[in-house]
């Protein structure tokens, strides 16, 4: 008969053995469970990280020298690996870009938007697309990009500075009494590309409802969007991962970096989640990439295409 105090580690490990492998079956089945108040889109836009769960339980399998655990950890390893190296790996085409934008968010408490502006228009973008303007930096804006870029489109928050005209400007509520999103035509060397700015609601435990009608709404406005060659962009307050965004990877792309790695945005100190993105339809992407910090809270987004 097997000793209590042995039966008793021999029930612990076999317990850890299956909340490590819960691990794995989480990282598959996550969109399968309710989300509450919001709880699961704020731990979904965490799941890559869960690779340091994953990492404490086959630890804890060699010190306990448990193969409860040991597998069941192995197994997670396994699912995380399927599910997000392939979003690790590099994606980039040969060819010049017809056009390059940058989409930031600003950040409302931005001690010198000007700086920020000016670093972003310094990698000589055809586009820049910002978020979280205020009544107080849209002026600063305005000026540092005067002559530099001649075309510019704001609507409540959201605002777009190009190089290339800009025509058929049009303001989004996308299911919100105020307007933070805009749709705008850019003419390139290549053609037309339409082009939504948006800034979505906030995710925060119980505040998540009006960010997911945003991005539900935007969804169908894209799906009914009969442009051939469409770009999406801005700060979406959700990462690939959140439930609420992968509905719109139905109807468009979002590309992989060009350098190995998640691209992570914010916050701009310590990046832990993508929140800000670029997504494409109908065109091809040249670069992608995730630009050092430069004064806001989040770090931009630059992706080249034609």
């Amino acid at each position: 008969m097997m000793p209590a105090r042995r039966r008793a580690a021999f029930s612990a490990n076999a317990c850890l053995g299956l909340v490590a492998l819960a691990v794995g079956a989480l990282l598959l089945w996550h969109r399968a469970i309710p989300d509450v108040e919001g709880v699961m889109g704020l731990l979904e836009s965490v799941l890559p990280w869960f690779a340091l769960v994953i990492l404490f339980f086959g630890v804890l399998a060699a010190v306990r020298r448990s193969a409860f655990i040991g597998v069941g950890a192995l197994v997670s390893a396994i699912v995380w690996a399927a599910v997000f190296v392939p979003q690790l790996m590099p994606e980039e085409n040969s060819g010049r870009a017809s056009v390059t934008v940058i989409s930031e968010n600003l950040d409302a408490g931005n001690g010198d938007p000007a700086a920020t502006v000016r670093a972003i228009a310094d990698r000589h973008p055809d586009v820049i697309a910002l978020q979280e303007l205020t009544s107080a930096t849209s002026p600063v804006v305005v000026k540092a990009l005067e002559g530099r870029y001649p075309h510019h489109v704001l609507v409540g928050t959201v605002g777009v500075w190009s190089t290339l005209p800009l025509t058929g400007e049009q303001s989004l509520t996308l299911g919100l009494g105020w307007k933070r999103a805009l749709r705008v035509d850019v003419v390139t060397r290549a053609g037309v590309v339409r082009l939504y700015s948006l800034h979505a609601a906030s995710l925060r435990p119980g505040e998540f409802r009006q960010r997911d009608e945003m991005l539900d709404n935007l969804g169908r406005t894209l799906r009914a969007d009969d442009a051939k060659r469409l770009i999406a962009l801005g700060d979406f307050n959700a990462a690939s991962t959140d439930r609420a965004f992968t509905e719109l990877l139905s109807t468009v792309h979002e590309p992989h970096t060009s350098s190995f790695g998640f691209g992570f945005t914010w916050p701009a100190a310590l990046p832990v989640a993508r929140v800000d993105h670029v997504l494409e339809r109908g065109l091809t992407v040249v670069s992608s990439r995730v630009l050092p910090a430069n004064g806001s809270d989040h770090r931009g987004i630059e992706v080249g295409l034609r």
